[in-house]
Parts: C-alpha cells; structure tokens; sequence
C-alpha cells in the first residue's frame, strides 16, 4: 500500500510538472512581439493620429501576436538618429519625411523635387507609385522594407515678410527642414538657415529667420500664425512621409503577420492620402480665419520659379540612377497632366 502511494504521488508531482511546463509555454506563445516605431511627430498630430490608426488596425489582426508600439516627439530616439537606429534594428519601425534623408541616398529625394506635383491629389498619387521603387533599394541598401508612404502635403511658405514674386526672396533668412529645400531657398536668393521643422514656431519668434517652409496643415498645427503674418501657397516642395520596417525584423515574422502588416499598410496609405487631400481643401480658409494674409501664387508666377529651380531639379535627377529618375519623371508627368495646377 505504502509503495502504491508513493507511485502515486510520483505521478501526482509529475503531472504538475507537465501542466507547469504546457502552462509557461503557453503563457510564452501569448506573450506579443512588440513593434517600437520612432516617430517625431507629437502626440495629436494629425501624422500621429493616423499612425495610431494604422497600429490599432494592425494591432487588432495581429491578435496579441505582434503589437505595434508608436513612441512619438522623438521620444525613443531623434529623428536623425532613426533611420540609422532602423537599419541596425535599434527599433523596429519608425517613420520620417523622405527628403530628409536625401543627403543618404539620392533617390530619396525624389520625394521633394521642386514642382514635382501640381498639387495634393498627384502628390499622393506619385507617392504610391514611388513606395515599390523606394522598397526595392531600401531593402538591398539599408535592411529596411517601406510599410507606407504618403503625402503630408507641400512645403509653402509663411513667415513676417510677404514672398510673392521672385524679386521678394533676395536676403531673406528662411528657415530649411532639408537639403532640398535648402537648396530652393539658394536658388532663389534667400539665406536658408537650416534647422528640424518642429523648431519653426521659436525661429520665427526669436527672430533667427524671417520666413519657413512648412506645409500648410504644419502651419496650423504649429500656431505658426501667432508668430508669423503672411502665407503664399504654390505647392512649392511636395512633400511626403514614410513609416518602414527592419527588414530582418520583418523576415522573422510569420507569413500570415507579414501578409497583414503589408495590407494594412496599402490600407493605411490609401486612408492618410485621402486624410491630407481633403484637409488641403480646408485649410486655405483656416489659415485666413486665424488673421493670416493668404496669397495663391498665379500660375504664371510658379512657372517662373519652376524656371529658375530647373537647373537644379535636372542636379537631383542627374544625381540619381537613370532608370529611377526616369521613371519618376514619366509617373509625375503622366499625373501633372490629369491633375492641372
């Protein structure tokens, strides 16, 4: 009897150990896979707003398997420091404006060549175009894979002193957020002065820079008004974002989660470009409603600048690999001419 017993508890403690064992594993398998994406932009950004919608969507899919984690306001790391931190896996995703980071490969700055769009709808339209051609370089080049890239509308300007013809930028202290923008503001005869675009507003104000370029919905979500009088809008710079992905990360997932992470990027890009075309309607009487002097710069006037940045459109382009800028110069014409100014 007493031998009988101790098989028994035998069998009892082994039973638990099993169950403790199926238990943990199980707990393991639940536990989710956290995806950080660096953003730079506030908490209630509109950029911010639909990141989080992409995630919650992702999120949702995903089932507790991955999870999608948005640090925003360079809170996990500075916007200059992502896409290197992307690369080496540091973080797991992260977004930023393309152009920015055009001094690290030229193609990037297709997605701010002057008067490349007419105006918001080619904008997006050339930016879903683009996101396959940016992929196939950026995951040969950098080990990072494009989830999404949209526009966030052109960069314009705004500032204490009016720029309505070309005689207007000479001397002028402008504010650049990129090398091509800081090379329009040469070549139009200002000084630019360059500097992140979140520190727009306390230029301005300290008087560091009499005028920026910033997109219109920036120009409002910054409160650039309180320290700035005029505004010219020309869809001067387009300019767009893009979140992306480690690629090493990305392979490690499971082709299912791999597959929801690529549809509900597609989804999310179509959702942001369709957010900032029809914001771009609005926010001309926005700007005019907050006490700014809004002025639309002619047609006529906007091909004379596009004259005098040609010169260094064909730099970017000649700079660039032939077979890429060629195409991107077919996908923008193709689409300036469905979509006039």
């Amino acid at each position: 009897m007493k031998r009988l017993s101790i098989i028994l508890m035998a069998l009892f403690v082994a039973s638990l150990l099993i169950i403790s064992t199926v238990s943990y594993t199980l707990a393991s398998e639940k536990k989710a896979t956290v995806l950080r994406l660096a953003a730079p932009w506030p908490p209630m950004d509109p950029v911010t707003v639909q990141i989080e919608a992409f995630a919650k969507e992702f999120n949702k899919r995903a089932e507790g398997r991955y999870v999608v984690q948005i640090h925003p306001g360079e809170s996990l790391m500075k916007m200059g420091e992502s896409f290197d931190g992307l690369r080496t896996g540091a973080t797991e995703m992260a977004g930023w404006p393309i152009g920015v980071f055009g001094s690290v490969d030229r193609r990037f700055g297709a997605a701010e060549i002057p008067f490349l769009a007419n105006n918001p709808e080619v904008d997006a339209a050339v930016q879903v175009e683009l996101m396959p051609l940016y992929g196939e370089f950026m995951e040969k080049k950098f080990n990072m894979k494009p989830v999404f890239t949209f526009t966030c509308l052109a960069l314009d300007i705004i500032g204490e002193v009016p720029i309505r013809t070309a005689g207007d930028w000479k001397d002028v202290l402008m504010q650049s957020i990129s090398p091509q923008s800081a090379r329009f503001i040469e070549s139009m005869g200002a000084a630019p002065v360059a500097m992140p675009f979140v520190e727009g507003y306390q230029a301005l104000q300290k008087k560091v820079v009499q005028v920026t370029m910033v997109s219109p919905q920036f120009m409002i979500m910054f409160k650039l008004h309180e320290v700035a009088k005029y505004v010219t809008c020309g869809y001067l710079i387009p300019a767009s974002l893009m979140i992306a992905v480690n690629l090493k990360t990305y392979k490690k997932m499971p082709e299912d989660i791999q597959d929801i992470l690529v549809e509900e990027g597609l989804r999310a890009q179509k959702r942001t470009n369709d957010f900032f075309i029809n914001v771009s309607k609005e926010n001309i009487k926005t700007l005019r409603d907050l006490g700014l002097d809004v002025y639309r710069l002619p047609k006529e006037e906007r091909d004379k600048w596009a004259e005098t940045l040609q010169p260094y459109c064909d730099e970017l382009f000649n700079k660039m690999d032939p077979k890429f800028s060629e195409k991107v110069k077919k996908i923008a014409a193709d689409l300036n001419a469905k979509y006039p100014y």
